[in-house]
């Protein structure tokens, strides 16, 4: 990526159309934002590869350059939503690869090309919102290379190939578990770092790119209370507060926790080789905790799924919606929130979040006090 062409020519139709490259401050805004990831198909002991590097590995030079305007732009400005549309090219072009042969992949696909994507995913299993959703990335990434005047149109049909989704909760929607299946599968954590990802995930009902984002300077002791910053959608950032023995697990976390070598601030919770973590690695360890607690259909269980379960189980509590939105950090919480007196915001939410800890008295004692 450091010697980008100038000017980008398209030729998809033979006809060439000129693009002004991304200047390097849009480059590098994109590159941090969306950090790193181990590349598809590697064993899980590989080490992280920057996610840019490996789109320009994947894609033509001239789709890498539009790849880094696109998700530089404002429309996308959440870090998820670009983190969740570079994972989906990187799917996409591995498709490409092992199904139509392409060493790198382009804006040349057709609709006989989606068709067959769409019957390998359906008879996958994967699931209509993942299908749709994967389809929008590259629906959006025609429509932006349309409003550049690059003569493309995108391949994908409505009638043929965008699966109707049902609105509300359905059988695909995240699992929610009891706060006893919780509490198992903290007893069932045989390492500090697994105790305290579900503690943080439950406890706080957070989006697991909080916690993945999340880096030691985050960490903040206000009185007795500790507190975390997290990044939200839109790019903003908030303090939430940690119950008790979420906090004394992240001290005992922290006190163990493989050196970082990297670039930058260290990250807050690492892999076994000392890389940040991401959302696969936090659902195979949900997962591997699921299955080990005896829960029906482990392989159901994401970091969703403790959010959910965190706020399914408030709700039955008899907790006001407008404290559960606080909680979550609702994208609607200032909207609702403007009935509510905002000065006792932080003790409202720190206590939901001991209320919410009271399934942490589940985890090991030889976790919380080791000798």
């Amino acid at each position: 990526m450091d010697n980008l062409p100038a000017p980008l020519v398209f030729r998809p139709d033979e006809t060439a159309v000129e693009l002004p490259p991304p200047d390097p401050s849009t480059e590098a805004a994109v590159r941090r934002t969306l950090g790193n990831r181990r590349p598809l198909r590697a064993p899980q002991s590989a080490p992280s590869v920057d996610r840019l590097d490996l789109l320009a590995a994947a894609l033509t030079p001239e789709l890498t350059a539009l790849v880094v305007l696109w998700l530089g732009g404002t429309r996308r400005g959440s870090r998820d939503t670009r983190i969740a549309y570079a994972d989906d090219l990187l799917l996409w072009a591995d498709w490409a690869r092992r199904e139509l042969g392409r060493e790198r992949f382009g804006l040349d696909l057709r609709r006989g090309d989606i068709t067959m994507w769409l019957t390998g995913q359906q008879d996958a299993g994967a699931a209509d919102s993942s299908i749709s959703r994967r389809l929008s990335t590259i629906s959006s990434l025609y429509r932006y290379a349309a409003s550049w005047g690059l003569p493309v149109v995108s391949p994908i049909s409505v009638d043929d190939h965008r699966p109707r989704i049902e609105r509300g909760r359905r059988a695909t929607s995240a699992r929610v578990l009891v706060a006893d299946q919780v509490m198992a599968m903290l007893a069932a954590a045989s390492d500090v770092r697994d105790a305290l990802v579900v503690g943080l995930l439950f406890t706080d009902a957070l989006r697991v790119s909080g916690i993945c984002a999340a880096n030691d300077e985050d960490r903040r002791d206000e009185g007795r209370r500790t507190w975390l910053k997290v990044t939200v959608k839109g790019g903003k950032t908030k303090l939430v507060p940690l119950e008790t023995t979420v906090a004394e697990l992240l001290d005992q976390y922290l006190a163990t926790r493989p050196a970082w070598n990297g670039p930058g601030p260290a990250p807050l919770i690492v892999d076994a080789a000392g890389n940040r973590i991401d959302r696969h690695d936090v659902t195979r360890m949900l997962r591997r905790l699921a299955r080990a607690a005896g829960i029906p259909r482990p392989e159901k269980v994401t970091p969703h799924s403790l959010r959910a379960s965190a706020v399914t189980d408030q709700k039955r509590r008899g907790l006001a919606a407008e404290d559960i939105q606080e909680l979550t950090i609702h994208a609607d919480v200032r909207t609702v929130m403007i009935y509510v007196d905002d000065d006792g915001r932080n003790e409202r939410v720190a206590a939901i979040t001991d209320d919410l800890g009271r399934v942490m008295k589940a985890v090991p004692t030889h976790l919380r006090h080791p000798t």
